[in-house]
């Protein structure tokens, strides 16, 4: 949820399970249920739980603007899960062969949500919004794409010229994640340089 947070009474607080919190963490237990079903090998009941949960991402920030339900807490758990998700399922998919998820891309793509959750996580307990950016939305819609692509051609095995479709998608939120990952790099580095 990337909108400012509601302004609330003085001397009370925001109530946890609003909304858009119960949506971002039901997202959370739907990760889990993707994983255990990409472990199983059920790879159509795994895309249709995680195409699920991707609705779920949109919704809470839906409702956290109509609801005027937005809290920094909430700024903070709604990328945090999105990154359980995402991680979890390409690091379930590398395992598997064939997909076109190497090992490498995995790991750009962990090692970029630990550093910017936690330049997120250290700015947002100053009291500086650091929400998303849309080179963000777009990295995490073709994140989203790519591995609803692998499951789908998982559970029903398309001709070998499909496969390009998948592997673009793939690579596509890779370099989606490293162009993106710069971006919030160098803003939160020049937000960080104002606090000295």
């Amino acid at each position: 949820m990337s909108t400012a947070p509601s302004e609330t009474p003085v001397g009370t607080a925001p109530r946890f399970w609003n909304v858009p919190n119960s949506l971002t963490m039901g997202r959370l237990l739907l990760s889990f249920v993707v994983f255990a079903l990409i472990s199983r090998g059920f790879y159509l009941s795994a895309f249709v739980v995680f195409v699920i949960a991707a609705a779920t991402d949109a919704l809470d920030g839906y409702f956290a603007r109509l609801l005027n339900q937005a809290t920094a807490l909430g700024r903070q758990l709604d990328p945090l899960i999105d990154k359980v998700i995402v991680s979890g399922a390409f690091i379930y998919l590398a395992t598997i062969p064939g997909t076109g998820v190497l090992p490498w891309m995995v790991t750009t793509i962990i090692v970029r949500e630990l550093l910017i959750q936690g330049l997120r996580s250290h700015l947002e307990g100053q009291g500086q919004a650091f929400g998303a950016k849309m080179a963000g939305k777009l990295k995490t819609l073709f994140q989203c794409l790519s591995i609803s692509a692998v499951l789908l051609f998982l559970a029903y095995p398309p001709p070998s010229s499909f496969l390009i479709l998948r592997d673009v998608l793939t690579w596509v939120a890779v370099g989606l994640t490293i162009y993106s990952g710069l971006g919030y790099v160098l803003s939160g580095f020049s937000m960080l340089r104002r606090e000295d």
